[in-house]
């Protein structure tokens, strides 16, 4: 059993987000102890998991009740599959154009850096380089 602090550490999460996410059924009911405090099982725990892959990933809270009700789904057709490949193909494109613009700004840092430390370099072999001359 976890703690909704243990939780909210474990997921860098606010209580009141995994409050919110209890309130519109994106979780179970979690259970509570004797003091009324939420206790949290593994099972709690998994779920919790998907849905702050599915958040990071960029998925809207709707996206994600629609894809947790999709996996929880017993009674699940071709076009219920259909639809879950295609969201996930959506988060994965999504993905990528991120991983890209991403790499684009470690390689504007990079040049900055190197930009930089080559002009710091330069006054380091100037005899009168600094503020202070």
């Amino acid at each position: 059993m976890y703690t909704i602090k243990e939780v909210s550490e474990k997921f860098d999460v606010t209580y009141d987000a995994l409050r919110y996410y209890e309130q519109i059924k994106l979780l179970p009911t979690i259970s509570r102890n004797n003091r009324g405090q939420r206790e949290y099982t593994g099972s709690d725990i998994e779920e919790l998991n998907k849905v702050m892959h599915l958040r990071k990933l960029g998925a809207t809270i709707a996206e994600c009740k629609d894809f947790m009700t999709l996996l929880g789904n017993t009674e699940i057709t071709a076009k219920d599959y259909d639809n879950g490949i295609a969201f996930l193909h959506q988060l994965d494109t999504n993905l990528d154009k991120r991983i890209s613009e991403i790499q684009e700004q470690k390689e504007f840092l990079k040049k900055k850096t190197a930009h930089l430390t080559t002009a710091r370099n330069k006054l380091k072999n100037s005899p009168t380089s600094g503020i202070f001359k």
